[in-house]
This record gives structure tokens, C-alpha cells and sequence, in this order.
């Protein structure tokens, strides 16, 4: 979880976007739904440590069907 110093301004939320929506387009899964949820939970945790969409993707994929 991001720490209360840790903040996200539009370039990241940009790029979290990007790549949830590439996760789900992938994956069949509907970006309103639980699925997608959980895996934007996760990105945002993993943004902490890993700020390339190519790596925050290959990370997500285990997480869906």
C-alpha cells in the first residue's frame, strides 16, 4: 500500500489507466467489473516498486484467466 507521503499525479494515474486497460482488453474482462477492480488494487500496489508498463503488465497476468 502507498504510504500517506506517497502521492499520484495525472502522468501516473495516466499510465495505471494504460495498463489496466491493456490487462483487461487482453483478458476479456469488463473494466467496471470485480476482476478489474482487484487488478487495479494490485497495480497500484505494485507501482510502488516497478514503474514500466511493460513490467506492471507481465506482473498482472497471473492475476486473471
Amino acid at each position: 500500500m502507498f504510504s500517506s507521503y506517497d502521492t499520484l499525479d495525472n502522468d501516473d494515474l495516466t499510465l495505471l489507466r494504460q495498463v489496466l486497460e491493456d490487462v483487461c482488453l487482453e483478458k476479456g474482462i469488463q473494466l467496471g467489473g470485480d476482476e478489474a477492480r482487484q487488478i487495479a488494487r494490485e497495480l497500484v500496489n505494485w507501482y510502488l516498486f516497478v514503474k514500466h508498463p511493460d513490467q506492471l503488465n507481465d506482473m498482472l497476468k497471473p492475476l486473471a484467466p
